[in-house]
């Protein structure tokens, strides 16, 4: 290497004492120190401010209102909490939207499973559990994109679950002032660790934890957590999305958005579907058999002819835990009375819970929630009272007291039954 000798020669560092070697060099050290460390600071200065939140939640805003071919998979885990009543519920959905108001929903979980489909004209209601269906001249989605609005009050669970996986995320930039940046977190999302934008939404009685990932702008995990309210109403505690699956630019077949009716489904007038249910009063218990926490098996055949009582409970509802006591009594003292209790925990669990608090009722075991999908019980506890013509007189959801069921009792014991519903609004198809 040369340098420019004040006399016009052209030298070679080689050549050059070391003493201005030695000068040379630290000076370019000392210069190359202050660069990294000016570069070291800026880099630190950038990661120490955060993106601006009203920035991320117009972007959220802005692909959510701008989604046309779209697939979301998700699974949701929710419990509420009454001061009477507890309820939980695991659900998997999976919604896709395409142009011309075409739409498909599915849903699965502890509830009935139902799919609702429309091809920009008709919609469609299925619900496999009970093979009826419904159809409809109107489409599910009145426009184009993710800010749809939605047509038809039998429309109500789609529209439910339209908003809550995209429609809401649409008006997020109007909760600037309500959110705060937490920071950058990795999640897993389809086997991957993705990097998130973390915002806390903190509204009254309700904190709503969203992570979006920093390239799509998509919610990919929600949290949302809400304090009882003092007036006794249901009340969200827990609610947690986790998306499987996403996609903004999704392939479906023509054939996707329209549907054909299994040979052996009955169309309906009206679905009934979760949250709009009628009850079960008035309609026949028929039979089933379950095993008890011994493994005996236990068919409701086995009590024609007899006053059956039967609760739905946990061993961690504190409402349930109040209810016992008088399930207890019952069972010791009306041996006309057959008292069952359904549980879906496991059967140890179950057992040692029994045995610690000295109960001898009987308590079933529905893994599978097999009768809690039957009887379409959300809420514990939930007590339904059998006739000894094996039709369901009363329904009581939470527990307040034993004055209700004693009532109910009484009801079943006079045959002061409602009817039992014959499903006159079937046509066949």
């Amino acid at each position: 290497m040369t340098y420019q000798a004040a006399s016009g020669e052209q030298k070679s560092w080689q050549n050059v004492p070391p003493a201005r070697k030695v000068g040379k060099g630290v000076r370019t050290a000392w210069v190359s120190a202050a660069c990294i460390l000016a570069f070291l600071a800026a880099g630190a200065r950038a990661q120490a401010t955060p993106p601006q939140v009203s920035v991320i939640l117009q972007k959220v805003g802005y692909v959510y209102g701008h989604l046309e071919n779209y697939h979301l998979a998700v699974t949701r885990e929710s419990s509420f909490l009454q001061s009477h009543a507890s309820f939980s519920r695991h659900s998997e959905i999976s919604l896709d939207g395409a142009r011309g108001g075409r739409a498909r929903m599915e849903l699965t979980g502890d509830g009935p499973n139902v799919v609702i489909v429309s091809d920009g004209k008709t919609t469609w209601q299925y619900a496999p559990d009970k093979k009826q269906y419904s159809e409809r001249q109107e489409p599910a989605l009145a426009n184009e994109g993710g800010a749809q609005e939605l047509t038809g009050g039998h429309e109500d669970l789609f529209r439910q679950m339209h908003d809550l996986l995209v429609g809401r995320f649409v008006k997020l930039p109007q909760l600037e002032k309500s959110a705060t940046f937490e920071g950058e977190e990795k999640i897993t999302f389809e086997g991957r660790q993705t990097p998130c934008y973390r915002i806390t939404i903190h509204l009254e009685n309700l904190i709503d934890q969203l992570w979006i990932s920093q390239s799509g702008f998509l919610v990919l995990q929600e949290k949302t957590t809400q304090t009882p309210a003092s007036s006794g109403g249901r009340t969200l505690v827990n609610d947690n999305i986790q998306v499987r699956e996403i996609r903004t630019h999704a392939a479906r077949p023509p054939d996707f958005f329209t549907f054909t009716p299994p040979a052996n489904a009955w169309r309906v007038v009206a679905l009934e579907l979760p949250g709009e249910r009628e009850g079960v009063e008035g309609t026949s218990a028929g039979n089933f058999t379950l095993s008890d926490v011994e493994g005996n098996q236990v068919s409701l055949s086995d009590f024609q002819g007899k006053t059956v009582l039967m609760s739905f409970w946990a061993t961690w509802c504190m409402p349930c835990k109040r209810e016992l006591p008088t399930l207890q009594k019952i069972f010791e003292e009306r041996k006309d009375v057959v008292v069952l209790t359904v549980d879906d925990e496991n059967a140890e669990t179950v057992r040692n819970f029994l045995e610690d608090n000295h109960y001898a009722f009987p308590a079933l075991m529905d893994r599978e929630r097999t009768l809690f999908r039957k009887f379409a019980v959300h809420f514990i506890p939930t007590v339904l009272v059998i006739d000894q013509e094996g039709v369901i007189v009363h329904e009581i959801v939470g527990w307040e007291g034993p004055q209700e069921l004693l009532a109910a009792l009484k009801t079943a014991e006079t045959g002061d039954a409602k009817p039992a519903r014959t499903g006159s609004n079937l046509l066949r198809q």
